[in-house]
């Protein structure tokens, strides 16, 4: 069984008691709340740096928090994942800026890492064979005065290495439908929430 939701951009409203940055759309389930944590900055990269989900809109129920690991525990740029109780449940590692597929690693407290690369090889297969295609289709929208429209392959899939693993491929990214699917009962759905927020904000 797996678990299919979403990350949404929230415009924030002033009245609100959060900082509410996005919405996390569980199929099935509630809403989860993405709010900006002690950041000021208003970037993107900012917010993916210290976040907090929340299952209400006003703050009361927090699921995890996500921030910058302290100086001397890990490497630079590392994002410690901790519960409530400050319990780590993950180390995020967010991508590098440029040098090509976008790297996203997650690494749990039992040594499993979670590694996944924007773009799978069979999307980018598929990119190569129908490039011709969307090339010629983004020549007559261009033409027709609606512009360019095309995308590089998204589909993320993070696969798990070290550890006593947690299946083939239990977090993956749908490019097309915005979709990420837990695929594992044994992956934290907050930890999966977390980097989906991350991978999100930095895609």
């Amino acid at each position: 069984m797996t678990t299919a939701f979403g990350v949404h951009p929230q415009a924030p409203r002033e009245d609100a008691a959060l900082n509410i940055q996005s919405v996390i759309k569980v199929r099935g389930g509630n809403p989860l709340y993405v709010a900006r944590g002690s950041s000021d900055g208003g970037t993107p990269e900012d917010l993916a740096r210290h976040f907090t989900l929340y299952e209400d809109p006003n703050g009361h129920k927090p699921l995890c928090t996500v921030a910058p690991r302290a100086a001397g525990a890990g490497r630079d740029g590392d994002l410690a994942v901790t519960a409530p109780d400050g319990a780590l449940l993950a180390v995020l590692r967010p991508p590098a800026r440029g040098g090509g597929r976008s790297r996203y690693e997650t690494e749990l407290p039992d040594g499993t890492r979670l590694v996944g690369r924007r773009g799978t090889t069979g999307a980018w297969a598929l990119y190569v064979v129908l490039s011709p295609l969307v090339l010629v289709y983004s020549v007559v929208s261009l033409v027709g005065g609606y512009g360019i429209d095309w995308h590089l392959p998204s589909r993320t899939a993070w696969r798990a290495s070290g550890g006593p693993g947690l299946g083939r491929v239990p977090l993956k990214f749908y490019g097309i439908t915005d979709t990420y699917r837990i695929r594992s009962p044994r992956l934290d759905a907050r930890v999966a929430y977390a980097q989906a927020v991350l991978h999100f904000w930095t895609s």
